[in-house]
């Protein structure tokens, strides 16, 4: 097993901090382009599933909000105070 060393590793991110942003960007437009494009489809072919999916997501975006607004609404005042 190869030996661990702490100062190798942060030398290879730190030299390769631009290709792996390089990476994760493409990666991240890639994905949310292909998300974008089956709920387009989705939308077309599928109207009531459609429908139902965005139900789910406003149900849970919901309820999300409800459990967790004190730290939601700490994190905004915290922005706005800085």
């Amino acid at each position: 097993m190869a030996q661990y060393d702490p100062k190798k590793k942060k030398e290879y991110y730190l030299e390769n901090r631009e290709k792996r942003l390089k990476y994760q960007n493409e990666y991240y437009r890639k994905t949310k382009y292909r998300y974008s494009r089956k709920i387009e489809i989705g939308k077309v072919l599928e109207p009531e599933g459609y429908e139902a999916f965005k139900k789910r997501l406003s149900d849970y975006n919901k309820e999300y909000y409800r459990k967790n607004k004190a730290k939601i609404m700490a994190k905004r005042n915290a922005g706005k105070a800085a």
